[in-house]
């Protein structure tokens, strides 16, 4: 499995817990908690293409360095 899988993989089980955690823990103040974390989730998205662009190229570099 790929780090971009594992990292995707990740992130989908932390929010897939925060969700079961607002059904287990319905004080107003647990909610607000967890949803200030779910606001992150947007930017992990956005992140998740900067790292698959870092994997590419580290990609890039090895096939450079097996051409010498």
């Amino acid at each position: 499995m790929s780090e971009y899988n594992k990292y995707v993989l990740a992130v989908n089980k932390i929010f897939e817990i925060v969700s079961k955690m607002k059904v287990s823990w319905p004080d107003q103040d647990n909610i607000n908690y967890l949803e200030s974390i779910e606001e992150y989730k947007q930017i992990v998205a956005e992140n998740v293409k900067l790292f698959s662009q870092t994997v590419d190229n580290n990609d890039d570099v090895m096939e450079e360095l097996g051409n010498d």
